[in-house]
């Protein structure tokens, strides 16, 4: 997961030049010194991501605050082909994040996902093997059978593409989310030996990851959360 550095900043550009008050979570491109707000999160699992865009070499960072918490630092390293992750539960508070990067040329791609962020509308997975097509930014929920069921993730371009799925018991964060990457740049994660990277679940070089699970009759839902507009995805929910 990736670690939160609380720090003391010149708190007077942390939320102030709002360019959307009532940020639905949807990735969006902001500029040195620009914030987006959430008026409220939902009371659970969502996954925060974003991507330094600069096409120079400048690390930039973000500020989060939530409630009345002292501002949070996120690093968004230069030149990433990825984004970077935080899953958390802000507790149906507020969320505010602000581009406070040094150098003015560093804007970065940021996005929230989780069931239940207003405006976020879902559409139905069934669980019969149908495949559904997600662009950027697209969710669905299911409702999974008690049994070992199969939710192929596919990657219907060439280009790197990110699903996050939030369902299941937590672990112990008290999180119960999984974001896998397809068309990486390597096989991380489970049955690789090695370790994904900091937020991820797996990624894989291959267009397709099967993501097996039995939760019982339980809700599951499945995002793309990739950057690029053209990572076109599909996802199929099927029982074993």
């Amino acid at each position: 997961m990736h670690h939160l550095r609380k720090q003391r900043l010149p708190f007077q550009i942390i939320g102030q030049n709002v360019v959307n008050a009532s940020w639905n979570g949807i990735g969006t491109t902001i500029a040195v010194n620009q914030s987006l707000a959430m008026p409220q999160t939902p009371n659970g699992t969502t996954i925060l991501g974003w991507v330094n865009q600069s096409p120079q070499n400048n690390a930039g960072q973000l500020s989060v605050t939530s409630g009345s918490s002292a501002p949070y630092i996120l690093d968004a390293p230069a030149l990433a082909a990825q984004p970077s992750l935080l899953m958390n539960n802000w507790g149906a508070n507020n969320l505010n994040v602000t581009n406070i990067s040094v150098n003015n040329n560093t804007p970065i791609w940021v996005c929230l996902y989780g069931p239940g962020i207003p405006g976020q509308s879902p559409m139905t997975l069934k669980t019969d093997g149908t495949p559904l097509g997600l662009a950027t930014g697209q969710s669905a929920m299911a409702t999974a059978s008690p049994q070992f069921m199969r939710l192929a993730l596919s990657g219907t371009s060439p280009k790197l593409c990110i699903f996050a799925i939030i369902g299941g018991p937590p672990d112990p964060t008290g999180n119960n989310g999984y974001v896998i990457a397809v068309n990486a740049a390597s096989n991380t994660g489970p049955g690789t030996g090695l370790p994904p990277p900091a937020g991820y679940y797996a990624t894989t070089s291959s267009n397709i990851y099967p993501f097996q699970f039995n939760w019982g009759s339980s809700k599951i839902y499945v995002v793309n959360m990739s950057p690029a507009t053209s990572s076109s995805a599909q996802v199929t929910l099927s029982p074993l």
